[in-house]
C-alpha cells in the first residue's frame, strides 16, 4: 500500500490544508480522515523545512495543521511564517488547543472553514 501525501481535488477553490507531521503513517491517517471533511486539497509534510517549502510554492493556504511531534518553538515559528505569507491563515492544533481526536480534528476543521 503506497501512504498518502496529499488529497487531490478537481474543484480549484477547493480549501487548502497544510499538514505537519513527522510520521508517515499518521500522515497517511490524518489524510484519510480529512478526505472525510468534504472537498478539500491537503497537503502532508515530515518536517518544519519541508513546511516552509511548501508554504512558498502556495498561491492560498486556509488551515495549517500542526501534529503533535512540534514542540512550543517550532509551533511559534511555524505560525510566524506562514502568516507572513497568509496572514488570514487559520491553525488547528490537536493535542494543544484540544485532545488529540480523530472527531475533534475533524470538527475543528470544519468549523474554521465555516462548513
Amino acid at each position: 500500500m503506497k501512504l498518502l501525501e496529499t488529497l487531490e481535488v478537481t474543484d480549484p477553490n477547493a480549501p487548502i490544508v497544510l499538514l505537519f507531521g513527522g510520521n508517515p503513517v499518521r500522515r497517511h491517517a490524518v489524510l484519510q480522515l480529512l478526505s472525510t471533511v468534504g472537498d478539500l486539497h491537503a497537503v502532508g509534510v515530515l518536517s518544519e523545512q519541508e513546511g516552509y517549502d511548501q508554504i512558498t510554492s502556495l498561491s492560498r493556504l486556509n488551515i495549517i495543521l500542526i501534529g503533535g511531534r512540534y514542540h512550543d518553538e517550532q509551533r511559534k515559528r511555524i505560525k510566524a511564517f506562514a502568516i507572513e505569507y497568509f496572514p488570514d491563515v487559520r491553525f488547528t492544533e490537536p493535542g494543544v488547543e484540544y485532545p488529540y481526536d480523530d472527531y475533534l480534528i475533524r470538527a475543528d476543521i470544519r468549523k474554521k472553514l465555516g462548513w
